[in-house]
């Protein structure tokens, strides 16, 4: 006849069990949070985006700021307007002449 297991045996083969049984569910539960779609990793670079956006938006408004800055300056400041024409164009006032400069490129 073959020897049963002991009652202390068994109680020892289930506790291992219930106690695989646990980790394998626990280790699931960790890789679902870490790895899902709406787990640690997922908001981690969601975060980073979103500062990253911030920053171009901040960027942005300077951009915007300065722009509008040279809009009102050119809309109102007629020394401006001469300055860009006179840059720009070459314009001249009448009466005035032009002396124009090259520089020696052997320097």
């Amino acid at each position: 006849m073959a020897k049963k297991p002991g009652v202390a045996v068994q109680k020892k083969l289930m506790t291992r069990k219930r106690l695989l049984v646990i980790a394998l569910l626990s280790g699931v539960v960790i890789v679902f949070v870490i790895l899902s779609p709406y787990g640690i990793l997922t908001r981690v670079r969601l975060e980073s985006e979103h500062a990253a956006l911030l920053q171009e938006v901040v960027e942005a408004k300077h951009d915007a700021d300065s722009t509008r800055a040279v809009v009102k300056r050119l809309q109102n400041d007629t020394l401006e307007i001469e300055r860009l024409a006179r840059e720009r164009y070459g314009y001249i006032r009448p009466g005035e002449e032009v002396y124009i400069i090259r520089r020696d490129t052997a320097e």
